[in-house]
């Protein structure tokens, strides 16, 4: 008989975190608005050393096991964690790795899906992660979503986080435009749309796609994910790690989304514990059934993504 998920053991499943950034615990101060972050983020990544990235993965592993997490999903894009993971799936973790793929540039949309393919992960179950609307194009994310969806493949991406993305999305202003100026090609132009109708139009919704965030979704927006059968993971420690405002887990519920639970980085959270993020997505959402929360992190609904 299958033991009941304890929501203060686990074990948990974590749906989102991204392991490579680990080394950067407590270097960034919390309540930065997103652009300010991530100019930190960036420029901290250019001085940290791919060893130093490694083992802040390992020891976040080692958090997590040691708070109850036996599932992960991590989004990679320096590969320094792979081999971390690689270590924690021998040792009986169920692990998957999003191979995160970033750029903007149409004529090289289809070498960036190539070369996150080819990527070596051996060991390691993967998935395919376009970063997120704004930070690549309509051709890549649909041969992202058309390898996927062939190979039998999980798609994670970022959407609707912050609502500096719909503002460039909708009308390529704001600080975002301003932050990505060199990173966008000189001819781009926003694409007119909100960036979950975007995601739609080119083929990324869809029963093996995982959105993260959707703190600015539409009403629609979410409509279209219930409707794709989309799923969505949040992340309550980085919400208020940022200070964002309405937590999303509530509207997501009411209207059918399926929802799964997560930490984010410890460049955005304080904490990999899924115990704490249990306890504070029910904090954020009240009047919402605790248990029906806790449930979200149930390590055996990590068999929607892995192999198990």
């Amino acid at each position: 008989m299958t033991p009941p998920f304890d929501p203060e053991a686990g074990p948990f499943l974590n749906a989102h975190c991204h392991l490579e950034l680990g080394h950067l615990r407590g270097a960034i101060t919390p309540g930065l608005d997103f652009v300010s972050w991530l100019e930190r983020l960036v420029q901290f990544k250019k001085e940290s050393s791919l060893a130093a990235s490694t083992e802040g993965a390992r020891e976040g592993i080692s958090l997590l096991r040691a708070t109850g997490t036996d599932a992960i999903c991590d989004v990679v894009s320096m590969y320094t964690s792979v081999e971390p993971l690689r270590e924690a799936s021998r040792e009986g973790m169920k692990t998957l790795a999003f191979r995160e793929i970033l750029t903007p540039h149409p004529l090289l949309a289809d070498e960036a899906v190539e070369t996150a393919i080819l990527q070596e992960t051996a060991g390691v179950p993967w998935g395919l992660s376009p970063h997120a609307p704004h930070t690549t194009s309509a051709p890549l994310l649909r041969r992202a979503a058309r390898e996927a969806r062939e190979a039998g493949r999980w798609l994670c991406i970022h959407a609707a986080e912050t609502g500096e993305e719909v503002e460039v999305m909708m009308a390529g202003t704001g600080p975002l435009r301003e932050f990505g100026a060199e990173f966008y090609p000189a001819d781009w132009s926003p694409p007119g749309m909100r960036p979950i109708e975007y995601l739609h139009e080119c083929g990324c919704l869809g029963p093996r796609t995982l959105l993260a965030h959707v703190n600015h979704a539409a009403d629609h927006e979410v409509e279209l994910i219930r409707r794709t059968g989309t799923s969505v993971v949040v992340c309550p420690g980085a919400h208020c790690w940022f200070g964002r405002g309405e937590f999303p887990l509530r509207r997501l519920l009411d209207a059918g989304v399926r929802v799964y639970l997560g930490t984010d980085s410890l460049a955005s959270n304080w904490d990999l514990d899924m115990r704490k993020e249990v306890r504070l997505a029910a904090e954020l959402t009240p009047g919402v059934d605790p248990a029906r929360i806790a449930a979200l992190a149930d390590a055996r609904r990590a068999g929607d993504f892995i192999s198990v």
